[in-house]
């Protein structure tokens, strides 16, 4: 429905500008006391970039008490909770120029504190080689996302699924919605 929003506008939080990817996908925790953040890198595979950037942040609702809720994430395009949990998923889109058929996009359950791979390694322990310095003790700690997507999918959205009009096996469950990517032939 509608919402009528009243009062000014104001910034709460900044957030770095710039790279390849722009888009910055928001929500909040269920109680609402808390923005999360997910911000993808300004490349395709280097590391080096502001911490913020792979990541989801978290902030206090007035924009205070930054932290990194995870990270490794290279370009996390949607934020949703699991309906009926406290699960909260992303999906991702992964890095480019290792063939059509590499390297998966994925949907996965966030992990507080967890280290998904970005930029030293994809899908848990998959080491990229392009990638200097090499950081053998991140790859250990790479969490393996929940759900493969296929690679180059660009998976940009994420629903939850509720309500008796859906068979059975799709409730309470997520969809995803693919978009396609410019880097594959042919499309996924």
């Amino acid at each position: 429905g509608d919402t009528a929003f009243q009062g000014k506008p104001e910034r709460l939080i900044d957030l770095p500008a710039g790279g390849n990817h722009y888009a910055r996908h928001i929500t909040f925790s269920r109680d609402g006391k808390k923005i999360y953040v997910a911000v993808g890198s300004a490349s395709n595979n280097s590391e080096g970039e502001d911490i913020r950037r792979a990541a989801i942040s978290e902030y206090n609702a007035d924009g205070t008490g930054f932290r990194i809720f995870a990270a490794g994430l290279r370009n996390p395009t949607a934020l949703a909770w699991q309906p009926g949990t406290n699960t909260f998923w992303t999906t991702v889109n992964e890095r480019d120029g290792l063939g059509d058929d590499l390297v998966p996009d994925y949907t996965t359950s966030v992990k507080e504190g967890g280290f998904y791979g970005w930029p030293y390694s994809y899908y848990g322990a998959h080491v990229d080689t392009r990638v200097t310095p090499q950081r053998p003790d991140l790859v250990a700690k790479a969490l393996v996302p929940d759900y493969a997507l296929g690679p180059h999918t660009a998976s940009l959205g994420l629903a939850s699924a509720t309500g008796a009009a859906l068979p059975a096996a799709y409730r309470s469950g997520m969809f995803v919605g693919r978009h396609g990517s410019w880097n594959r032939p042919p499309p996924p």
